[in-house]
């Protein structure tokens, strides 16, 4: 079993490496929410701009305006699939994140086990030789008590 100051380091190293992963997995949260928020935005203006572009229709609309609708709503739509591959991006390394802190807290729970088991067993150790130093003191005591020095 390994030595009470090599089992303390890595607890230590397990948890701050556990911390780091969480801060890492916590802006990668972020960056997920961020780029569905985009996303959410880019598909809210496309809605809003068809819907704008049928009011328009109503009243009319000349063939100019018409080819700048088709070409915007075409650079939207490529800017919408870009954004969400992004998304799925950004889900991959939230995921990849979690499974990491995930790991490592799975470790870092290891190693306070083997931590809480060693110190146990110290204290185990250090109970029985007091008993121990307790039972030589009563035996000893007795052994003087029940035999007097001789006096000369």
């Amino acid at each position: 079993m390994p030595t009470t100051s090599s089992l303390k380091i890595l607890l230590d190293l397990a948890q701050l490496q556990t911390d780091t992963l969480a801060r890492k997995l916590g802006k990668l949260n972020l960056q997920q929410q961020e780029a569905e928020k985009k996303l959410n935005l880019l598909l809210q203006y496309r809605h809003s701009y068809q819907s704008h572009l049928q009011n328009s229709t109503e009243t009319g609309i000349d063939h100019i305006e018409w080819l700048n609708f088709i070409a915007f709503m075409n650079k939207l739509d490529a800017a919408i699939t870009e954004q969400r591959q992004a998304v799925l991006f950004a889900q991959n390394k939230k995921n990849t994140g979690n499974n990491e802190f995930l790991f490592s807290q799975k470790k870092l729970k290891s190693y306070d086990t083997l931590s809480q088991r060693k110190k146990t067993e110290e204290e185990l150790i250090q109970l029985k030789n007091e008993q121990k130093l307790q039972d030589e003191f009563a035996s000893n005591s007795y052994f003087r008590n029940s035999h007097p020095p001789k006096n000369s």
